[in-house]
Parts: C-alpha cells; sequence; structure tokens
C-alpha cells in the first residue's frame, strides 16, 4: 500500500522540478517594459556550460538575473527596456561562467543589443575560447547567422 503513495510523491517531485523558474532574484525594474522599442537580446553560446546565470545591470538599475540554457546555441531571450536614445552603462556578470563585462553604449532609434556569455574547450581550430561575456548594439531586426 506503501508502494502506490511512494510513487505519487516521486510524480509530484520530478513534476515541480521541471517548473522551476529560470529567475536568480525577482526583478521589479522600471526599465523593463514590454512596450518599449529597445530590446536587448541574451544568449548562452556555450555547449561546456550548459546552463548560465546572467545578470545585468542597466544604469545601475538590475535588469536580468536568471539561468540561460545554451539550448540549439541559436537561442536569445528578448527583454524590452525603457531606453531613450542616449548614452547608457551596462555592467553583465555570470558566476557560475566566471565572466563580466562593463561599458557604456549609445542607444540610437531602431538600435537593439546583444549579450552574450561564450566559452569553449576547444574550437573548431583547436583553440579554447575563454570564458567572456560580449556587448554590442546595432541597427534591429536581430539577425542569426
Amino acid at each position: 500500500m506503501k508502494t502506490p503513495a511512494i510513487f505519487l510523491l516521486i510524480c509530484i517531485s520530478l513534476f515541480l522540478c521541471g517548473c522551476k523558474d529560470n529567475n536568480i532574484a525577482r526583478i521589479n525594474s522600471e526599465l523593463l517594459d514590454e512596450n518599449e522599442e529597445f530590446s536587448l537580446y541574451v544568449s548562452n553560446q556555450s555547449f561546456a556550460i550548459k546552463n548560465v546565470d546572467i545578470s545585468v545591470e542597466v544604469d545601475g538599475e538590475l535588469v536580468i538575473s536568471e539561468y540561460f540554457n545554451v539550448g540549439t546555441q541559436h537561442t536569445f531571450k528578448e527583454f524590452k527596456l525603457a531606453l531613450k536614445p542616449d548614452k547608457h552603462r551596462i555592467h553583465a556578470w555570470s558566476n557560475k561562467g566566471e565572466a563580466e563585462t562593463s561599458s557604456e553604449f549609445e542607444v540610437k532609434e531602431g538600435d537593439i543589443g546583444v549579450l552574450t556569455y561564450l566559452y569553449s574547450r576547444k574550437s573548431k581550430h583547436g583553440d579554447p575560447l575563454p570564458k567572456q561575456i560580449t556587448f554590442s548594439v546595432g541597427k534591429g531586426p536581430l539577425q542569426i547567422m
């Protein structure tokens, strides 16, 4: 009689584990706004660290803090930010991925941002790719090659 109860508990536990929230911290930023024009795309491009934490501050305000799965390596998550055309500052880091970047950038009309975690023990040419976070701004839309 205990076997069905144990089985039920195992099934419930597995279900709850599968519904895990990817957020590391709850974000209450006024910069996050689905109705805004500026899109920041974030991606993990490392098969060496398939699920990496990435946190991002824009103009000193935490806007992203969650885990990103490498997936097919062409997976980008879009975040809409209330960034008006002007100069801004970004700081992004990963504790698990041991990487960090900071830079000033300027937003112009139609711009998007792309932030990517990169790391490979080996590349196609045999050299490893060091742990790093890259950030760039350019004209949208996002194009994946």
